[in-house]
């Protein structure tokens, strides 16, 4: 995905200097993907969510001719205290990763890109990119941030088996998705139907925390003790590519407008 000659030229690591001051003078927007490295039940990769983040933001960048949208590097690590408990995970603190993306912003700004769109990949940094967002934006710079599956909520609903309109934790969606991008690092023969957890009752406030519900943090050893929120099993290539393709037409619509406004 990020070693064609097409995608380099989307990739803001990839241009040389005068390439980019070119793409600058263009009128560019900048696109921050932003995710974790954290456990995703016994199937999924621990990159699940900033893959998914990074792939939205160049299919989004693909489809924009009028100007320049290049994509920056991503932001890796996230917020993700709570799976802490399962191995691989990495996480920083809510400070720290504000910091890092602050900084990262400041220095797209001072080579003169005025619009950056911050496109998250993990529910737990949906507030904190919010905040990093607000301290970012200036006269010179104006950040927007959003996570992907806000953009696609009726297709998820449509879509959807069984986890509706949540993008859950390793479940229907997140499995359809990773299926899609890289199916060789998924092993759906260890995901098992007792290791899932029903995204209903109880968990409702945790699974419509990206619809606009009150946010609660996940307490995995109670709520879902194998790592999974929601029906992995339920995952589908097809389905999982149909949202990525929404969602980076929904981003690359927005892109379009914010700099415009």
């Amino acid at each position: 995905m990020l070693d064609t000659d097409h995608t380099r030229r989307l990739l803001w690591q990839k241009q040389r200097r005068a390439e980019l001051a070119r793409a600058v003078e263009q009128g560019a927007v900048a696109l921050l993907p932003t995710g974790a490295i954290e456990q995703h039940g016994p199937h999924l990769p621990l990159d699940t969510d900033i893959w998914s983040a990074l792939a939205v933001s160049l299919g989004a960048a693909e489809q924009v001719d009028e100007f320049p949208v290049l994509v920056l590097p991503p932001i890796w690590w996230g917020l993700s205290p709570y799976w802490m408990g399962f191995p691989g995970t990495l996480t920083l603190q809510p400070e720290t990763f504000i910091a890092v993306v602050y900084d990262v912003c400041r220095s797209v700004a001072h080579h003169g890109v005025r619009k950056l769109v911050i496109v998250n990949g993990h529910g737990g940094n949906a507030g904190v990119i919010q905040a990093a967002a607000i301290k970012a934006s200036g006269e010179d710079l104006r950040v927007a941030a959003l996570s992907y599956w806000d953009l696609v909520q009726e297709e998820m609903q449509r879509l959807g088996v069984r986890d509706g309109r949540s993008i859950g934790h390793a479940g229907e969606w997140e499995t359809s998705i990773q299926l899609a991008l890289q199916p060789g690092c998924v092993d759906l023969d260890a995901a098992r139907p007792e290791q899932c957890t029903d995204l209903s009752g109880p968990l409702e406030l945790v699974a419509r925390a990206g619809a606009g519900a009150a946010y609660l943090p996940p307490e995995p050893r109670r709520e879902a003790p194998h790592g999974v929120y929601g029906q992995a099993l339920a995952g589908d290539h097809e389905r999982g590519q149909a949202l990525l393709d929404a969602a980076a037409r929904r981003l690359a619509a927005f892109v379009r407008a914010f700099r415009a406004a």
